[in-house]
């Protein structure tokens, strides 16, 4: 307990990201990654091995922004310094991990604090509190231009599945369809201007969340992106992302994870 709260006094993070828990999740994930990092393994490589494959169609390799970096554990950030002339980091919580890299490659990794939302900020300010007003704050947010120019390619980095803290943490009591409710508003609004971004655009996601018995059969399921209009994404793969006795003694915690790859003529939603 002692070290993850020395270890959030030291991520870089903005007053209203601290108030809305992003700091404290940050350090949480962390935290849990150096307990359960093997079970992580085979996810986090195929989210390296996604972003490398969107590289790889990218027509020049100037610009790479990476929304939602974090601590880099599922970005390949080494390999990118050495494909592209300059490669953004971009998060509102500032990791330990990416100042690391910024100091390995200068001038070459550049780290941001940035929302890819454009309506935290102003969230926190109006004291929004019922899941109506951070739908309507969420809808009408524009996140402003890409920190670093046009790039080649922006990788939304699991970004979507933070948005449900940000409803929890600002309207703890609502109903489940309340919740909902704000978190579509934010995950469309973060697809639709991902959509609109020039050069090649990769989406990963949690497309459900489940609890898996220790037999292997599948037990509860949770849908992430039902009714958002996302087309099947192009590669699947489980996340045992908390596995007995992390989450719970009786089952373990599996995300499915999708990732969506984007030419730049090309979209994410179901025509």
């Amino acid at each position: 307990m002692i070290t993850e709260m020395l270890h959030s006094l030291l991520v870089g993070c903005p007053r209203w990201g601290r108030r809305l828990g992003l700091a404290r999740e940050h350090v949480a994930i962390s935290a849990r990654y150096r307990r359960v990092g093997r079970a992580w393994a085979p996810h986090l490589t195929a989210c390296r091995t996604a972003i490398l494959e969107a590289a790889q169609m990218c027509a020049r390799r100037r610009c790479v922004v990476i929304v939602g970096a974090g601590s880099c554990l599922d970005v390949p950030v080494a390999e990118l310094a050495q494909q592209f002339e300059m490669v953004v980091l971009a998060d509102v919580v500032t990791s330990l991990p990416a100042r690391r890299f910024a100091r390995r490659f200068p001038g070459r990794v550049r780290l941001v604090t940035w929302d890819a939302t454009g309506a935290l900020e102003r969230l926190v300010a109006a004291k929004c509190g019922t899941p109506a007003e951070i739908a309507a704050c969420f809808e009408e947010a524009e996140p402003g231009a890409l920190p670093g120019g046009a790039p080649d390619l922006v990788v939304s980095a699991n970004c979507l599945s933070q948005l449900g803290l940000v409803v929890d943490t600002l309207a703890p009591g609502c109903t489940d369809d309340e919740r909902w409710r704000g978190v579509a508003a934010a995950a469309r609004r973060h697809l639709a201007w991902l959509d609109g971004q020039p050069g090649v655009r990769l989406l990963l996601a949690d497309v459900a969340r489940l609890e898996v018995p220790p037999a292997g059969a599948e037990g509860l399921r949770e849908d992430c992106l039902e009714g958002l209009g996302l087309r099947e994404p192009d590669r699947r793969w489980r996340w045992d992302i908390a596995p007995i006795p992390e989450y719970s003694a009786r089952v373990h915690r599996v995300h499915e994870v999708g990732a969506w790859l984007a030419g730049p003529d090309a979209g994410f939603c179901a025509r």
